[in-house]
């Protein structure tokens, strides 16, 4: 089985767990709620399309019932987000540092603003006021943040990889 595949699924079941279990904080401190946005960005950048898919699908079903939303609704913001990175996964290797923060903070602004859309219209209530909007870019901003620290975090784990496999070839 995917030594990656594993770890995000774990990931993604420990961003639920603090979402279950922490404070139930909303707006500018929503972190706990979607911190799964992060951990979409780093499955993006590291999981081949059809893995990622499959990863996509089954937490976000999972998501969908433990968190009693309409079934789909979580499928499709993690495959769409996680879709979309992949699509830019070149640009995001060969980028600066700079770049990549910017880059994990805009795709976690995409998560929270997509994953906001679909709640709006899955409770027919369209509520999008200027105190959410403030809510998207900060809780973006700190999302986009720990992906870059959650990249960090897992990129040695493929260095070692890689420095191990050229070793044993000379």
């Amino acid at each position: 089985m995917n030594t990656n595949f594993v770890r995000f699924i774990l990931l993604g079941l420990g961003a639920w767990l603090i979402r279950a279990a922490g404070p139930d904080w909303h707006g500018v401190t929503a972190l706990g709620t979607n911190l799964m946005g992060a951990v979409v960005i780093q499955a993006g950048l590291t999981l081949s399309v059809p893995v990622l898919c499959l990863w996509a699908l089954g937490m976000g079903l999972f998501w969908d019932f433990a968190t009693f939303s309409a079934l789909g609704h979580h499928a499709l913001v993690l495959g769409v987000v996680g879709i979309l990175v992949q699509t830019q996964r070149g640009w995001w290797v060969g980028s600066s540092w700079g770049e990549q923060v910017v880059g994990s903070i805009l795709a976690a602004v995409g998560f929270f603003a997509w994953d906001r859309f679909l709640h709006c219209w899955e409770v027919r209530a369209w509520a999008w006021p200027f105190s959410l909007s403030v809510a998207l870019v900060i809780a973006g901003t700190m999302n986009g943040l720990v992906a870059v620290l959650l990249g960090i975090w897992l990129k040695p784990q493929g260095e070692r990889a890689r420095v191990g496999g050229l070793g044993r070839r000379r």
